[in-house]
């Protein structure tokens, strides 16, 4: 990994929005029903996108992961600093296009905004989402698998809770399509569910995960439901093995931003240098 000191130069691009005045509400665009899959009868099993899960999502998504308001919106300001004028801005796993509408809400120019998801449902959502915001940015969004995407002339690749579902050996594979398609010093986001190494310490982190659920009023018979329908679906791996991918894929530098109970968000910045320089 190269030294601070080689980075100092690869500050973000854009910095006025970090004290615009006008700067608009980071208020999420969530319109869902109450989850309630897993209380009674029959539920996803294993856990898949469909229409169902489409119908609770946002719902389900705001009480099932840690921080996730302050993740959409860190993502946002992130993307800003580092999104380059005529490169393209991707959501991969975008879902229902809350992370692009709330972005599109804060980009000043016009600006390209993509978003990709495997799930018809979810795009359609996400079609309605950001209806409004085609009268100011150029907005696609692809119902395809992440691994088969083009990531060509990005400037940022925001990815929040998506590479967890993939199998374990696609996800390097994605990453590196990532890496390559960015522009020099684009910027990846990543969030992720991930597990401790010490299985004491993931022992006493799925507690209090649990008891976060339940706090958001999940009842104790959905978690366990949930938690069976997601078994071999959603496979973490440890903050460090993450870290590691993102750097053997090319990354120059990576960072962890935030982290609560077992979700984690990173940065991975491409170098702006070529490796000749």
């Amino acid at each position: 990994m190269r030294a601070q000191s080689e980075l100092a130069h690869e500050s973000p691009r854009n910095t006025e929005h970090l004290t615009m005045p006008d700067r608009p509400s980071t208020q999420l665009y969530l319109s869902s029903e109450k989850d309630e899959l897993f209380e009674k009868g029959p539920w996803p099993k294993p856990f898949v996108f469909n229409e169902e899960v489409v119908r609770v999502f946002d719902n389900m998504v705001s009480r099932s992961v840690p921080l996730y308001h302050e993740v959409v919106a860190c993502a946002a300001h992130w993307a800003l600093a580092y999104h380059q004028e005529g490169s393209r801005i991707i959501d991969v796993g975008c879902s229902t296009g809350t992370f692009l509408e709330l972005l599109g809400r804060f980009l000043r120019k016009p600006a390209i905004l993509v978003g990709i998801d495997n799930s018809a449902p979810m795009i359609e959502k996400a079609r309605e989402k950001l209806a409004s915001l085609t009268a100011v940015h150029e907005v696609e969004l692809y119902c395809e698998s992440a691994v088969e995407s083009s990531f060509a002339n990005s400037s940022v690749v925001v990815m929040n809770y998506t590479l967890q579902f993939l199998p374990l050996h696609q996800r390097r594979e994605l990453l590196q399509a990532v890496f390559d398609g960015l522009v020099p010093g684009g910027l990846l986001f990543l969030s992720e569910k991930v597990k401790s190494p010490c299985p004491q310490f993931q022992e006493t982190v799925t507690l209090h995960y649990e008891a976060f659920k339940e706090h958001n009023g999940y009842a104790r018979t959905e978690i366990e439901r949930k938690k069976e329908a997601l078994e071999n679906v959603l496979v973490p791996l440890t903050s460090a093995q993450q870290s590691q991918i993102l750097i053997d894929c090319g990354f120059a530098h990576v960072d962890t931003l935030m982290k609560l109970h077992n979700f984690t968000s990173f940065v991975a910045l491409k170098s702006s240098k070529s490796k000749e320089e």
